[in-house]
């Protein structure tokens, strides 16, 4: 039997962001309270997003694997 791959913690960390971000901008709600929270949480989770790149954090696999090949980060 193969060995299952599993990403390391930084790739889980990273597209564990990413998804966030991508579920809060998908949330639309019924009503006025509900796109007003939606929007503080798809805020949020690019916030958090923001500071896990801006302290040296890895790319998200989506993003890492569209990117220019030749930089570790793929940047």
């Amino acid at each position: 039997m193969s060995p299952v791959h599993r990403p390391d913690p930084d790739t889980e960390r990273a597209d564990a962001l990413y998804d966030a971000v991508s579920e809060a901008l998908r949330e639309r709600g019924r009503h006025i309270g509900e796109r007003i929270a939606a929007q503080r949480a798809a805020d949020a989770a690019f916030t958090a997003l923001d500071e896990h790149l801006r302290s040296g954090g890895l790319l998200p696999t989506p993003w890492r694997s569209a990117a220019p090949t030749g930089h570790p980060h793929g940047l």
